[in-house]
């Protein structure tokens, strides 16, 4: 997945979190190692987790096999029913 996009524009809205003083010093400790600051290593992650939820609900995948089905169904589509005939008039 792409790196998260943190906007360039002005940050004129803020979060703020209570937590206590051992879950700060597990995420300072992973904000270190990863070579960036506290603030900037939480909102990557968070976006990260926040796009790769989102794509789950607005992304299908299918096998390949599926793929071509649909594509095929496109571009030789089936007669259509009687029912669907009558829904029409």
């Amino acid at each position: 997945m792409n790196a998260p996009s943190v906007s360039p524009s002005r940050k004129d809205e803020r979060v703020n979190l209570r937590i206590d003083a051992k879950t700060k010093a597990l995420l300072q400790q992973a904000a270190e190692i990863n070579g960036s600051r506290l603030t900037e290593f939480l909102l990557t992650t968070a976006v990260t987790r926040a796009q790769r939820l989102l794509s789950r609900t607005t992304v299908t995948r299918v096998s390949d096999d599926e793929f071509y089905r649909v594509l095929d169904a496109i571009d030789n589509p089936p007669a259509p029913t009687d029912y669907l005939v009558d829904a029409l008039r």
